[in-house]
């Protein structure tokens, strides 16, 4: 990876800045002050945002509520944009606002833990540097000078602690302490387990006297069962000759229910003997007399009847029709009539407006009245025509009444003579029906002798079927209560075979703890005798390697930067020891540029180191030195082109206010403080 171009708004001192990398190696250059560490923490807030317990306030511009970063960098020749945002909240906390990510399939607005996520990916960090990702970048990238030479300066438990959390050491340690929390808690279970199965014997005891007892009550149980057996194949007996008398007492039943049915038929038989012979006689009396009545008679009646009543009809539609002309005749009188009365009165013609004269209205006059006479003599014979009808049609009336009274005096006959019919074939029915009720009631009385005559001796067998009722409930109560002893004493067993079953699980359980204990002190001794050792025995022998590594490294770099009166080593805690030929110096004895030697030398022997262990990490070309020189005298200042063309980084940014360091790089940022701290320089 290698930075292209950063873009920053309210970082810090710079209101709005846009600055480019080239490769190759970059000096950032200025006098104190102008803002130069702001650019390399504008990166590293692009990178990583807010780290935890870092105040947005460190890196938001004084005055301002909103901070933007940019970084566009460049991995494995695919260009990526970062973007984020802080914004200061009106209780004026400041927070991470929004983040985005541009890569070649477009923008994402992401949270911010995805882009941390996003981040590490692209960085290709180990993910168990995943909570200290900033950390690694720190130590590998980016690491201030005054960070380097304090932690050279910390208690050497302090810094062993940091340099196994770098590089990812720090896992045999909590190797150790988990396997001691595990130590604790298999000696909590050991105690817990021991104290459970303390009482092992105990329980046997009791399972033994609980085994007794089953045995007793299973030896009663079955005595139990075969008492009851007995008892039931006797009432089963019992039952048998209950059945058999049963029998004999139902039949009796149904023979008593029979007789009785019988003589209820019987009752009822001779009941509708008695009620039809009186019918009978009732209806005799009915027929006695004797209807005259002729069907020609009356059917001669019925045509004679019908044929006057076709002739009132017919007489009837002649009045109404001759009436009808009568009308007629009387409206075409009105008209000649109207016409007279009208030319008489007349003066002048309605048409022509001539005087009508007397000759012409005589003449209309005698037509006129010639017309009413024909129309008068036509209607007085439709009169009398009229008059003859309607003398026929009274005569026939009363012919048609006189007809119609004979008529409905023969019908009534009629229903008498067909209901006197009626009665005489009913007198015959009923006769033929009493005739078969008397031979149905002497067949019943024979059935009822035949009946009583099975009847046996019914007490008899009821004073038997009452003993064996008794005998039967006697047996019942025994088997009752047998039934009850058993179920009591079968209850006590299923109470101590749980029991049984109780101690017997609580046995094996004590037994598994047992077992378990065993187990768990194996493995305590192996945790404590092996386990931990192995782990003592790892670290430091990766402690070792890595400390070799890392002096012979640190030694080299040393060597680069100071005279040659001064070597230099390291102890097992990683702490410098330096020696002037025969004695030691103290690193708070050295002269400034001295003690940024050996900051500067443990600072990139720590990234070589790392490098080394994380090839695949994407930002091993990257190197960031932050006053690098501090302290150092010119002949030092000189050495630092062999140091950078030594570390043959892809991209180098450099941050120094020395002149002498421009001479050694390949492009040139120059810094200086105006009111808005802004690069006023450009490349050279």
């Amino acid at each position: 990876m290698i930075f292209k171009k950063l873009h920053i708004k309210n970082i810090r001192s710079y209101e709005d800045l846009e600055i480019t990398f080239p490769k190759g190696s970059i000096l950032l250059s200025g006098e104190i002050g102008a803002g130069k560490t702001s650019i390399l923490l504008g990166i590293q807030f692009a990178l990583f945002g807010l780290q935890p317990g870092q105040k947005g306030a460190s890196i938001l511009r004084t005055g301002q509520d909103t901070a933007y970063a940019k970084l566009e960098v460049e991995i494995e020749g695919e260009t990526i944009t970062l973007e984020r945002t802080i914004k200061k909240s009106k209780n004026g906390s400041i927070t991470q606002d929004s983040n985005s990510i541009t890569t070649s399939l477009g923008l994402e607005e992401i949270s911010t833990s995805e882009m941390k996520d996003r981040v590490m990916r692209l960085l290709n960090y180990p993910k168990e540097f995943a909570k200290k990702s900033n950390l690694l970048y720190k130590f590998t990238v980016y690491t201030p000078q005054e960070e380097m030479k304090s932690i050279i300066e910390e208690r050497p438990e302090v810094r062993l602690d940091t340099l196994r959390h770098i590089f990812g050491i720090d896992r045999y340690k909590r190797i150790k302490d988990n396997a001691g929390i595990l130590l604790q808690k298999i000696k909590e279970q050991i105690k817990i387990k021991e104290v459970l199965g303390s009482e092992l014997n105990l329980l046997k005891e009791k399972f033994v006297i609980e085994n007794e007892k089953k045995i007793i009550l299973s030896r009663d149980s079955n005595t139990l069962n075969i008492s009851r057996t007995k008892l039931i194949m006797e009432k089963e007996e019992l039952d048998k000759k209950k059945e058999k008398i049963n029998e004999v007492i139902e039949e009796n039943k149904k023979i008593i229910a029979t007789i009785d049915n019988t003589n209820i038929r019987l009752h009822g038989k001779k009941d509708i003997e008695s009620r039809m012979k009186k019918e009978i006689l009732i209806l005799q009396k009915q027929t006695s007399q004797e209807i005259d009545f002729s069907h020609e008679r009356l059917a001669a009646v019925k045509e004679l009847y019908e044929k006057h009543q076709k002739l009132v009809e017919e007489s009837s539609q002649k009045v109404l029709s001759i009436h009808s002309e009568i009308s007629v005749l009387e409206s075409r009188k009105e008209t000649p009539t109207r016409l007279k009365e009208k030319v008489i009165s007349l003066e002048n013609c309605p048409t022509c407006f001539q005087s009508v004269g007397h000759e012409h209205k005589e003449k209309i006059s005698k037509r006129s009245n010639f017309e009413i006479d024909d129309i008068n003599r036509e209607l007085d014979q439709k009169i009398i025509e009229k008059a003859g009808i309607i003398k026929i049609l009274d005569k026939e009336k009363d012919l048609v009444r006189g007809y119609e009274f004979d008529k409905s005096t023969l019908e009534q006959n009629k229903i008498k003579h067909n209901h006197q019919n009626t009665l005489q074939t009913k007198i015959k029915s009923d006769a033929f029906i009493l005739d078969r009720v008397r031979n149905e009631i002497i067949a019943l009385e024979k059935e009822l002798d035949e009946l009583k005559n099975q009847i046996i001796n019914f007490e008899e067998s009821e004073e038997i079927y009452k003993k064996i009722l008794n005998d039967s409930e006697i047996l019942n109560n025994e088997i009752r209560v047998n039934q009850i002893e058993s179920a009591t004493k079968n209850k006590e067993l299923e109470l101590v075979m749980n029991r049984l079953e109780e101690l017997r699980q609580e046995i094996q359980g004590k037994e598994r703890l047992r077992k378990e204990i065993n187990f768990l002190r194996e493995l305590q001794d192996w945790v404590q005798e092996k386990f931990i050792t192995l782990i003592n025995v790892t670290e430091k022998n990766v402690m070792a390697k890595l400390r070799i590594e890392f002096s012979s490294i640190f030694c080299e770099w040393f060597a680069v930067l100071v005279p040659d009166a001064l070597s230099v080593r390291l102890n097992e805690d990683f702490t410098p020891i330096i020696s002037n030929q025969d004695y030691e110096i103290e690193y708070d004895f050295l002269s400034g540029g001295e003690r940024t030697a050996v900051a500067l030398a443990y600072r990139l022997s720590l990234n070589q180191v790392l490098n080394s262990m994380l090839s695949k990490i994407k930002t091993k070309d990257i190197v960031i030195l932050d006053e690098p020189t501090d302290g150092f005298a010119i002949e030092q200042i000189e050495k630092m082109r062999d140091i950078f063309d030594q570390l043959k980084a892809e991209q180098m940014i450099i941050v120094s206010h020395e002149e002498k360091i421009e001479g050694f790089v390949d492009h040139i940022r120059r810094v200086e403080k105006t009111d808005k701290s802004q690069i006023s320089g450009g490349a050279s």
